[in-house]
Parts: C-alpha cells; sequence; structure tokens
C-alpha cells in the first residue's frame, strides 16, 4: 500500500500551490490515459513535484523516495535495492510518452533529468523552433538580378556566393536522399536472418523491453525452507514476512538471504550481451531484478527471462502458454521438461539427472506472445547455470539459431512464435554446444 499522501483540505501543505499550473499540469499527467494504469509511477510523481514546488528539493534523494514512495524501511541500502532507480527511469519514459501523445498541447513540460530527482519545469517550444527553420521569403528562392550589380562589384560576388551556396545544400541534399534511398533498398535487399528477426522483434522503438535475471537468493532460501516459493507469495513479497520451513531451519538466516539481491554472473552476462547487440535500443531498454516486475509488465513489455521457475516464479503464470514445460521442484516428481504436444518421433517428457556421470543437461528457449499479445516473451531456462548459458548462447551467437531456421532466412517475413527443446554435456561447470532435440513453430 502507498502511503503517500499528495492531496488534502484547506490546510494540506499543496494548498499552497493547488492553482499553480506546474501542480495542474502534474494533476492533468496522472489523470492521463498514460499514466492510469500505473498508481506507483503516479505517486513517484506526485510526490517528488510537490516537494519541489514546495521548496523541499533538497530531500529529493534515493532513499527518501524509497522511504516515502515505496515503502522501504528507514535507513534502507539504496546500493542493494534499486527500485526507485528503475522506477525513475520508467518514469522518464512515461512521460515522453505522454507529451508525445495525449500531452503534445501542453503549454508546459516536465521531466526528471538523469542523475536527479527533482523534476523540472519548462515552457513548451510554441513553434519558435520550426519558425526559426523557416526561410525567409527573400531567401527562399534564386536573388532577383540587381541591375547595378556589375561583374567587378562586391555586390555581385555576394551575390554569386549565396547562390553557389543555395546550389551547394540542395546538392548535398539530393545526394543524402539517394544514400538514404540505397539504404533502404540495401537493407531489404539483404538476407535478414532468424537471428536479427527475433531479436528485431523484441526491441521495439514503441516499447519496453525488461531484462530479468534470476532470482538466486531464492533458490538458496529454497533450499533452506524445503519447498519452492509460489507466485502470489512471491509476488507481493508476503513470503519474505513469514518464512515457513517444512524442515529445520533458522529462520533469521533464511530472512537475511531473502533480502539479498544475488543473481548468477552468467545471467548478468546474457544480460548485458543482449544489451550490445545491434538491434537493442537503449532507451527502451532496462535490466530489472526479477522480484520487481509486475503482472503488468507480461502484459505492456517484450520481456526476456533467464532461470528456471525455482529462480523466477513468475514463469508459472506463463508456463500455461508453453508446450515444453520445465519441471525442477524435486518435491513434487521427477526432474523433467513435459511436452505437452509431441510430435511424431518425440517423446512426452525428457528426465534430467542431476547426478549424471556425463553431466548430460536439458535447456529450453520459448519465443512466446506476452500475455495481451502486445509484445513478446523470450524465456531462456535450464536445470543447471550451465545448461541455461548454453541456451543463452544459442540465441544470441547468430550461428545455431540461423541454421534450425534457416527457412526463414532471406524474406522479409517475421520470424514465428517458437519453443525449442535443447540437450546438453557439461564439461568442468561450462556446457558444450547445445543440440536441438525437438522445436516447434507457431503462427
Amino acid at each position: 500500500m502507498i502511503v503517500v499522501v499528495i492531496t488534502g483540505g484547506e490546510n494540506s501543505p499543496t494548498s499552497s500551490f493547488a492553482d499553480d499550473p506546474r501542480w495542474l499540469l502534474v494533476q492533468r499527467i496522472v489523470a492521463s490515459s498514460t499514466f492510469v494504469s500505473s498508481p506507483r509511477l503516479s505517486t513517484f510523481l506526485l510526490y517528488v513535484s510537490k516537494q519541489c514546488l514546495a521548496g523541499e528539493s533538497g530531500s529529493l534523494n534515493e532513499r527518501c523516495i524509497g522511504e516515502m514512495v515505496f515503502e522501504r524501511s528507514p535507513g534502507y541500502d539504496p546500493r542493494d535495492d534499486n527500485i526507485v532507480r528503475s522506477h525513475a527511469s520508467r518514469l522518464r519514459i512515461r512521460l515522453q510518452d505522454y507529451f508525445e501523445g495525449e500531452g503534445a498541447s501542453e503549454e508546459l513540460r516536465v521531466n526528471i533529468p538523469r542523475g536527479s530527482y527533482v523534476p523540472l519545469f519548462e515552457q513548451a517550444d510554441s513553434g519558435l523552433q520550426a519558425a526559426a527553420l523557416q526561410v525567409s521569403p527573400s531567401e527562399s528562392a534564386l536573388p532577383e538580378q540587381d541591375p547595378n550589380a556589375t561583374p567587378t562589384s562586391p555586390r555581385f560576388w555576394r551575390r554569386v556566393s549565396k547562390i553557389l551556396a543555395i546550389c551547394l545544400l540542395l546538392l548535398a541534399a539530393a545526394i543524402a536522399t539517394a544514400l538514404t534511398f540505397a539504404y533502404h533498398r540495401f537493407r531489404l535487399a539483404k538476407q535478414e536472418s532468424p537471428t536479427h528477426k527475433l531479436w528485431s522483434q523484441m526491441f521495439r522503438s514503441d516499447q519496453q523491453t525488461i531484462i530479468a535475471p534470476a532470482d538466486s537468493s531464492l533458490v538458496i532460501a529454497t533450499m533452506m525452507v524445503g519447498h519452492q516459493i509460489p507466485l502470489d507469495q512471491y509476488a507481493g513479497g508476503l513470503y519474505r514476512q513469514a518464512t515457513v520451513c517444512v524442515e529445520p531451519c533458522d529462520s533469521r538466516t533464511v530472512h537475511h538471504i531473502e533480502g539479498a539481491r544475488y543473481t548468477s554472473m552468467s545471467d548478468l552476462e546474457f544480460a548485458v550481451k543482449v544489451t550490445h547487440l545491434p538491434e537493442a535500443i537503449l532507451n527502451r531498454t532496462e535490466i530489472r531484478y526479477v522480484r520487481d516486475l509486475e503482472l503488468r509488465d507480461f502484459k505492456e513489455s517484450n520481456l526476456i527471462l533467464a532461470g528456471s521457475q525455482e529462480a523466477d516464479p513468475w514463469l508459472s503464470a506463463i508456463s500455461g502458454k508453453m508446450n515444453f514445460v520445465v519441471h525442477d521442484d524435486p518435491t513434487v516428481g521427477a526432474l523433467r521438461v513435459e511436452n505437452r504436444q509431441p510430435k511424431a518421433g518425440e517423446k512426452n517428457e525428457y528426465l534430467y539427472d542431476p547426478h549424471d556421470p556425463q553431466q548430460r543437461g536439458l535447456a529450453t528457449i520459448a519465443f512466446l506472445p506476452n500475455l495481451t499479445g502486445s509484445g513478446n516473451l523470450l524465456v531462456v531456462q535450464g536445470f543447471s547455470v550451465a545448461s541455461t548459458q548454453a541456451a543463452a548462447e544459442f540465441v544470441t551467437n547468430g550461428r545455431d539459431l540461423d541454421a534450425l531456421f534457416s527457412s526463414y532466412s532471406g524474406n522479409t517475413s517475421k520470424l514465428p512464435h517458437f519453443e525449442i527443446l535443447l540437450a546438453t554435456e557439461e564439461i568442468n561447470g561450462m556446457a558444450s554446444r547445445p543440440v536441438p532435440l525437438a522445436w516447434h513453430t507457431y503462427p
């Protein structure tokens, strides 16, 4: 529950600037369709705006906002919890969307500059820039001949120079147009690989892409308490408030582990590698700890998830859409990958033996629509760190995915959604090149 109170009666702190056009702008923003579905971002904007307009900008730091807006405990360490920074990034994007859409006619603008949490209010550009770019009538055409201008007069040479400058500008514009046209022709003509198509669909200029490494803290806590954490407890943080041990354990130690934010190096390497892909759009991309995800993210954004359900309970929200389902809870049965709709020659399930002396592993890759069909999900998971790492390499190296879906190369069609089951072999904790066991594509 958000406890920040922004509005009130006559004696409310906001009453002194209730008629301030900056405060009225903020009220319109949070009431807009761009923000109405994001109560936390709305509360964030209201709080920092109130503090700014009340002359309390000096108190707007990460720890204060975390305590007042996101209910973090007093004195918490922002280095271990980036919720304020991640929401500030999302707030900047939402504000940009608002002023590019339903707020395009606003005379005032507000933004949260990077590196600060103090809102900046400024007058909107009312077309002065556009007017400045217009060429005056006297300069929009070639100058008229002056009967007094002779080939030897300074006036003549000034006019000749002006004519040459205009001609050079026109020539440069023509060359730029021709090069742009040739470039687009080249792009349409070149063979687009399946890997390029995959990442072009995961990164879009009109939609946010979230990369969420797995929660290794949760895996350690699960081993200590003897059972996995269901999504309803994980998403709301309830599991951290009342630790339930199936087997003897130290609840204080478990609580400490649950509060930590650990992940694996392979997951972080995968996240960094994805952000360096040529298709990545950095100002629309965010690496967020899986514990900070919300159901809305699965409906509105493109999501890239790494790790199995043991380390990411959010997978239970989308496993119903999957054909290859990873069962990684040893307390409810054998570790296996279920094949819900096997094709000819495929098994109903593929067993995983963690004690296999040959250390053979299994991993899956799922490229599916998000929960509303407005974006895409990419889930890379395995029974071990090495097998998950192998699956991540499969979709980023520009070789394995292209070979598997070679029929989709050399045309402009989109890559269909798909699922792949991979077999891996681990050597000294590292997975060898994976081998596809089965794969399904969907229209």
